[in-house]
């Protein structure tokens, strides 16, 4: 952990410091002391309970006293607490954080060095992927054909389908149904549903002849969709 010693490490020393030698109640959060990413551990000694607020600071204090490669993880860790974690933790983030973060990101960041862009640049240079590839990778990931844009057989299909029965994951495990409601139960209480009403299997009564055509709406716009912003993207 490439560190430098400045006011913002004796913040953050502090309220480390606070929160190991209080008991917090209500929501807390744990923090790794040392980041894992920087090689801290999950051990006890390195763990401390801290407020969703205290330890949103901890990660900004972070990134104003580590330096290098350290000072770029730490970008990374913080990047993620605001981007994708803050509507579940509650997390306020001004737009000048924001801004500075941004800032910080790109300037660490290798991959927006003009050096290295002209590098995948090169690399990528004369890799042309037809507008009919760029639908057959589409369709692909929707399951409808493989990566080369070839439809699945009726033998492949039956092939992976005996290959996945009897899953470890749902061996012993059955589906029950009855007006409408769909249960997940262990094989040896199948008479015991039975009994109840409750018929093998999942309900599939909700695949009308409306549905089907609902979907096989939305799958057909989301390939044009896609072909239109690929065409716009690619030519």
């Amino acid at each position: 952990m490439e560190t430098v010693d400045n006011k913002y490490k004796v913040w953050h020393d502090n309220i480390i410091a606070r929160g190991k030698d209080r008991v917090l109640t209500g929501y807390q959060e744990k923090h790794h002391i040392i980041p894992k990413s920087l090689g801290g551990s999950n051990k006890k000694d390195n763990l401390v309970a801290l407020t969703p607020k205290e330890h949103f600071i901890i990660h900004i204090l972070l990134c104003k006293f580590t330096v290098g490669k350290s000072r770029l993880k730490m970008l990374n860790a913080l990047h993620a607490m605001m981007f994708f974690t803050t509507k579940r933790r509650g997390y306020k983030t001004s737009s000048r954080i924001v801004a500075n973060l941004r800032i910080e990101f790109q300037k660490n960041n290798p991959v927006f060095d003009p050096e290295v862009r002209r590098k995948i640049g090169l690399g990528n240079k004369g890799k042309i992927v037809s507008a009919e590839g760029r639908r057959n990778m589409s369709l692909a990931h929707m399951g409808l054909r493989n990566s080369l844009g070839h439809k699945h057989t009726k033998e492949f299909c039956e092939n992976i389908s005996r290959v996945n029965k009897g899953n470890k994951h749902g061996l012993g495990i059955i589906y029950v149904n009855k007006d409408g409601v769909c249960l997940f139960i262990k094989k040896e209480f199948k008479q015991e549903y039975l009994a109840k009403g409750y018929k093998l299997g999942r309900d599939r009564t909700y695949i009308t002849e409306a549905y089907k055509k609902l979907q096989s709406d939305k799958r057909i716009a989301y390939v044009n969709k896609r072909k239109q912003t690929n065409l716009a993207t690619f030519g």
